[in-house]
């Protein structure tokens, strides 16, 4: 797949997600099933893991090679300073908006062949920007359904 329909795929995800994001309002925010994350918990860790997506894209395109950690999910959402269960999603929101932009942005200076870097990750290990890619581009796909989930019931 080339670089432009990648971008196109994650900018579709970007769009889906913030329109699912946009249904949300204070009667629903905290609702969902026993035991799995509320539309507020969502949009805290989408945020927070695409700052961390950002951060690698900018790592594979300027230090190819790099070595990238892993993240716990878990430590992140049950982090009393993050505050997942109880922040407001506004300031999440901006800045989920800040960085898929600035990733579609960087994205669209990358050609085909920049496809091929890759990074050293802690738990995958190497792993090429087209992955990361398809990776930061289906993360987003999953929790849309969760909120419209919500949503809807």
């Amino acid at each position: 797949m080339s670089i432009k329909d990648l971008l196109a795929e994650y900018e579709a995800a970007t769009t889906n997600f913030l329109a699912a994001a946009n249904l949300l309002d204070s009667s629903n925010l905290d609702k969902g099933p026993e035991g799995e994350w509320t539309p507020r918990m969502v949009v805290h860790h989408l945020a927070h893991a695409d700052a961390y997506c950002l951060t690698r894209i900018i790592q594979v395109l300027s230090e190819p090679g790099t070595e990238i950690r892993s993240f716990s999910e878990e430590a992140l959402a049950s982090s009393e300073i993050l505050a997942y269960r109880t922040a407001p999603i506004e300031p999440a929101l901006a800045l989920l908006r800040a960085t898929r932009s600035e990733c579609a942005r960087l994205l669209r200076q990358a050609t085909d062949a920049d496809l091929l870097r890759t990074c050293n990750h802690s738990e995958y290990g190497p792993i090429t920007l087209a992955k990361m890619i398809e990776l930061f581009t289906n993360h987003p796909v999953g929790h849309i359904q969760q909120i419209l989930d919500v949503v809807n019931n």
